[in-house]
């Protein structure tokens, strides 16, 4: 292997190490319920999923957009079609007299 191929292959492998830590703790992350039950509790139950930044972890470095969704109606229109039967609308500009000589 030449020596710049070398250094490619050992790049990969660490941004790939230097990564790949990350993905796996997400794979693997799990979130237990927690049920509690409390006469006075008056807010909404908030879960361990809602504030885990392991859970909305990316490497993104934009913002996702939202989906947008577009509808185009097409209205029928009518036309009339217009005939103009004394104009001459194509012209030859050759005879179809005219022959090739024979092959020989």
């Amino acid at each position: 292997m030449n020596n710049s191929r070398k250094k490619r292959v050992v790049i990969a492998w660490v941004l790939m190490m230097a990564l790949l830590p990350f993905f796996v703790v997400k794979a693997f992350h799990y979130h237990e319920d927690e049920h509690a039950a409390s006469c006075s509790h008056a807010d909404h139950p908030r879960h361990s999923s809602d504030d885990c930044a392991i859970c909305h972890f990316s490497l993104s470095l934009f913002t996702e957009a939202q989906s947008v969704d577009f509808r185009c109606i097409l209205t029928p229109i009518t036309f009339e079609q217009v005939v103009h039967q004394d104009k001459i609308v194509y012209t030859l500009s050759y005879s179809h007299y005219l022959r090739a000589p024979p092959i020989a």
